[in-house]
């Protein structure tokens, strides 16, 4: 039973950890904010499988990549990456790293 303890304790250390520190993965740089996006990455993904799709659709070389299926996942990746951004965009904190330096001047 002590191993068991001991293990179980080991688990939720480890559980404890990657919640609060997270889980690295590497994303594609957003080049507007500079900064990893997930919704990004997921439309670089889904268009290779698209591509994918259909090089294997003219040479029947890729038949396990169905291409009704890999633009759907390209229009749902597409659809979350233009409104995080369209919502991004929109609001008072969405100022570029670039914009973010440059001091407020005052009024003459």
């Amino acid at each position: 039973m002590n191993s068991l303890d001991r293990l179980r304790k080991q688990w939720v250390r480890m559980v404890n950890s990657l919640n609060s520190n997270g889980i690295p993965l590497p994303t594609v740089r957003d080049p507007k904010t500079g900064r990893g996006s997930v919704a990004l990455t997921l439309v670089v993904i889904s268009s290779f499988m698209v591509v994918a799709a259909l090089i294997g659709k003219f040479s029947n070389f890729l038949q396990g990549v169905d291409i009704s299926n890999a633009l759907q996942f390209f229009y749902a990746s597409s659809g979350l990456y233009w409104a995080r951004k369209f919502n991004s965009d929109s609001g008072p904190d969405s100022k570029s790293p670039k914009d973010a330096s440059e001091a407020p001047r005052a009024q003459e």
